[in-house]
């Protein structure tokens, strides 16, 4: 071979791509964590001998890279894998019951082998004995404390650990990954198909009773009682449809101990997951309403478009009737309503309003103390007479800034009084301040006076608000409500100054309240054209 062609062969070699990458092997020893570095483009493999039926958890995590975990047979012909996982973030996790006996490792690399750092893995082995769901069984702890069993689990079931002779913490349920799930009450939701693990904790060489219950599902219909029966440990779940914004009261009357909870739906992950944004609207919100006397109640405002679960978990033999409605009865602004309210009970009434209606409510009764309180259409507090013990009359005002429904809830102090009741309503009309003309006014302590003029899109206006005897402060707002300006800084001797260009045509309000004092002011609206 000529020093020439000797010369371009070791070029060749030294800037050959690899065909595959470098490899390091280790043993892999019993169950542990395991720390390591992984150089770039390079496959880490964890040797260990492993026995037919014994399960492996692996669970690989970096925040340097994205790790790939693997599993397969020693020998096998390359790309032949038991598993290949590649889960979102920075770390990726299996479980695995064994087919056969056999040398088997664990393969560890960055995606496409691009990337590498410091990992950690950390592996779970055991043998685990066949359980099935609704079959009690007795079953017995190894030298080292631990009991385990496998279980086929089915997407959105959800199951009732019961097991006696052992502390009520002492077990756990792994998903077909290899998570803990463990949800309300010591209830088990499965999200996805797959096998499942329970590994119980107790004293050596001791036995113990179990029984995995799968809760008994019903469909809640709106309007019409049902009744149920349940033995201790026994979860029912009614589930049933609604509507964003939609109103329902649901009571649960009931004989022996049981809980509950009221909860939308779990959504898959595969599905769009439902997480509350800046500016969203909960999937629950619960107005108060009363529990007493053997019954439970909620009263929830829905905010999103789908099936939702009343679960309840016995824990003793319980007997008991739902009911599900929307007790909400109109009411017309300008007039009476004579109801009577049931002891520990509640009584809500409904009316539509647009922004810049100023409503004013009352609620009078001579036989408990009356607590009025008015709610949004997304069932947020805006309102509420406050919890004056010695007041036979309750009152609140509010100006309507957001179009909607809006929902009155007529209740006691201390939801322990009932009676006969007046409740009224009415819209009291804004005063009017035109564009270049001036107005008075007067306000109390911790009050809000309320002024409307009529605007045009483009138009710069000043607004002006003075007092000789109280700091203002002021704002204004569009016609839909939306707060367009404040000012908070005026005094007694300056008052408050602001200049705005408004956005649209319409009809517009001012808030003026005291900061400090009250008493007597004046406004006035300049045109700035």
């Amino acid at each position: 071979m000529t020093a020439k062609l000797w010369s371009l062969s070791v070029v060749l070699a030294l800037f050959a791509v690899p065909a595959r990458a470098q490899e390091s092997v280790r043993d892999l020893g019993g169950p542990g964590s395991h720390s390591k570095f992984l150089t770039h483009n390079q496959l880490d493999r964890w040797i260990f001998e492993g026995e037919k039926g014994e399960t492996i958890i692996a669970h690989v995590a970096s925040r340097e890279f994205d790790p790939i975990l693997e599993l397969a047979k020693v020998g096998e012909k390359e790309g032949k894998l038991l598993q290949e996982v590649d889960d979102p973030g920075n770390e990726s996790r299996f479980s695995f019951r064994l087919p056969e006996t056999a040398k088997y490792e664990i393969r560890v690399h960055a995606f496409k082998y691009q990337g590498g750092g410091n990992y950690t893995l950390q592996v779970q082995r055991f043998r685990a004995r066949p359980l099935a769901v609704g079959k009690p069984t007795v079953a017995t702890f190894d030298r080292e404390g631990k009991s385990y069993h496998y279980f086929p689990g089915a997407k959105d079931q959800i199951l009732v650990p019961d097991l006696k002779g052992v502390a009520p913490e002492a077990w756990k349920v792994l998903d077909f990954k290899g998570r803990e799930i463990r949800d309300w009450g010591g209830t088990v939701h499965i999200e996805d198909d797959g096998e499942c693990c329970l590994i119980v904790s107790g004293p050596r060489d001791y036995s113990y009773d179990l029984l995995i219950r799968e809760a008994r599902r019903f469909d809640l219909t709106e309007g019409k009682e049902q009744a149920g029966t349940l033995q201790p440990g026994e979860l029912a779940v009614w589930s049933f449809p609604e509507k964003p914004g939609a109103f329902r009261v649901i009571e649960i009357e009931k004989k022996g101990e049981v809980l509950s909870r009221l909860i939308p739906a779990p959504a898959h992950k595969s599905q769009e997951q439902r997480i509350a944004t800046s500016g969203s609207r909960p999937e629950l919100t619960f107005l108060p309403v009363a529990s007493r006397s053997g019954r439970v109640r909620y009263a929830p405002v829905f905010g999103a478009d789908g099936r939702y679960q009343l679960q309840l978990l016995a824990q003793t033999a319980v007997t008991y009737k739902l009911t599900i409605r929307d007790p909400s009865e109109p009411i017309a602004q300008g007039k009476e309503v004579d109801g009577t309210l049931p002891v520990n009970g509640t009584a809500f009434y409904t009316f539509k309003a647009t922004p810049g209606q100023l409503f004013r409510a009352s609620l009078a009764s001579r036989t408990f103390v009356p607590v009025l309180r008015l709610f949004d259409s997304q069932g947020n507090q805006v309102a509420n007479s406050g919890d004056d013990g010695d007041a036979l009359e309750g009152h609140i005002s509010h100006m309507v800034v957001t179009e909607g429904l809006y929902r009155l809830q007529v209740a006691s102090l201390g939801d322990g009084g009932g009676g006969d009741f007046r409740l009224a309503l009415k819209e009291t009309k804004l005063k009017e301040l035109q564009v270049g003309g001036r107005g008075q006014g007067t306000i109390q302590p911790g009050s809000v006076d309320f002024w409307a003029f009529e605007g045009k899109e483009g138009q710069t206006v000043f607004l002006s608000v003075r007092s000789a005897v109280f700091e203002p402060a002021v704002s204004l707002r569009s016609p839909d409500g939306v707060p367009l300006a404040g000012e908070n800084k005026g005094n007694a001797a300056t008052g408050s100054l602001m200049a705005i260009k408004l956005p649209k045509s319409g009809r517009y309000t001012i808030w003026v309240a005291p900061q400090r004092g009250a008493g007597d002011y004046s406004a006035r609206l300049i045109d700035g054209d």
